[in-house]
């Protein structure tokens, strides 16, 4: 049978994978576990909380005609108490619909929004995924739609973490798995700095893990230990800080909060111009001088820049599952300044026992073998699955299409999966 040969020709490919692990370097392991604090308390009451997480399925049909259906719920719990929800559903079509998932995530930003405003008790607000907003480099380059996305997202985000923060609210955000090594090379940058305050410095400005194994390369006579230091950016290269503190230590706690500066200051062109604030930045003019629909995503992003900066930290549960990345809104730490002025990454001095009472309180939420069993909930409620998309939803989806004067025929791959169903 064709499986059988397929399955040998597979064994023989896979045979072949050379090695591509690189070891953990232990005198990096002291650096790194300086920066966790180890903690498993639990908080003995929890607060009056919201907890939101979205999902999506679309059908592209002949033509590229795609539609696509984003739902979000935001359940309210009182002293771990069920006792509301807020529900949406978004449906968009599109010829060539893309970026998704963002109408997905501004939806959950507008549920949890809505929660707020409806249950006045509420003092903490969690979601699944980040709380940093991102501008991609090519933006410049995308279509109307996708650009529209973004905006939509972006100010989805500012009107949630405002509220959030003119109500000094408890709001975080959950990442499972996080693939960013924003504080590994932080670390890496700080530690450098005690052999090169210079050098140090050059590289704080830099996030990408390549233009730093580039600049270390550059710089090999002005380090001792620099061979060190490229096989733990090689390594990196290859991994994240998740994985990292996953490793190296199998202690529940945190790693001490790192204040995000915007992402937009450190993309390769505003790192080459020196540019040290979103202000000034370059695609922020070209944004800007582009006109609507782009320039929506500045004056977006103008507005979040308004408000306090997230801080990001990571957390082992006190049942020690998981290692697992958490932004909060940075007002809760303390921080008052504009997200706008932040010139850098840098470690919030000071902080630590206000991060451990937030710990506290997302270890009194994750019984073991759960990492915040309600954010688990919340996400088996919204999640779609295929065989109630393709049978309940998507039929009607072709019947709408059909009678706003589309044709809306299934692709010819797709038309065969139903019919070997």
């Amino acid at each position: 049978m064709a499986e059988d040969s397929f399955f040998q020709m597979f064994l023989t490919e896979i045979s072949k994978l050379s090695s591509i692990s690189i070891a953990f370097d232990d005198s990096f392991r002291d650096v790194y576990l300086s920066f966790w604090h180890e903690f498993d308390g639990k908080s003995e009451e929890s607060p009056s909380f919201v907890v939101a997480d979205g999902s999506y399925a679309h059908t592209t049909f002949r033509g590229g005609v795609r539609a696509a259906v984003a739902r979000a719920i935001a359940n309210v719990y009182s002293h771990n108490n069920l006792i509301g929800d807020i529900c949406d559903v978004d449906l968009r079509v599109g010829h060539g619909l893309k970026r998704i998932s963002l109408y997905m995530r501004a939806l959950e930003f507008k549920c949890l929004k809505r929660a707020l405003e409806s249950y006045s008790e509420v003092q903490m607000a969690l979601c699944d995924g980040d709380l940093y907003p991102i501008i991609p480099p090519v933006l410049v380059k995308l279509g109307d739609q996708e650009v529209e996305a973004y905006a939509e997202y972006l100010n989805a985000f500012y009107d949630l973490y405002k509220l959030a923060a003119e109500r000094k609210l408890l709001l975080i955000g959950v990442t499972k798995d996080s693939f960013v090594n924003y504080l590994g090379v932080k670390i890496l940058s700080t530690f450098i700095s005690q052999e090169n305050p210079t050098l140090g410095r050059e590289l704080s400005r830099v996030r990408s893990v390549k233009n730093i194994l580039k600049k270390l390369s550059e710089n090999r006579d002005q380090l001792k230990n620099c061979d060190a230091y490229l096989k733990e950016v090689g390594r990196m290269l290859m991994s994240s800080d998740e994985e990292i503190f996953d490793d190296y230590t199998n202690k529940s706690g945190f790693t001490y909060p790192l204040v995000l500066a915007p992402q937009p200051i450190y993309l390769s062109e505003e790192i080459k111009a020196g540019t040290r604030r979103w202000a000034d930045s370059r695609i922020r003019r070209r944004l800007l001088a582009a006109g609507n629909p782009f320039s929506k995503i500045a004056e977006a992003f103008d507005r979040i820049c308004e408000l306090p900066p997230v801080v990001m930290s990571y957390w082992r549960p006190w049942h020690g599952i998981g290692v697992y990345r958490i932004d909060i809104g940075g007002w809760i730490l303390g921080l008052n300044s504009d997200w706008g002025s932040v010139e850098g990454d840098y470690f919030l001095e000071g902080s630590t026992d206000k991060l451990r009472e937030v710990i506290a309180v997302l270890n009194s939420l994750s019984p073991e073998p759960f990492t915040i069993k309600p954010l688990l909930d919340v996400d088996d409620l919204v999640r779609f699955r295929t065989d109630i998309y393709k049978e309940c939803y998507e039929p009607l989806i072709i019947e709408a299409l059909r009678r706003a004067g589309l044709k809306a025929v299934l692709t010819k791959r797709d038309l065969r999966e139903l019919m070997v169903r």
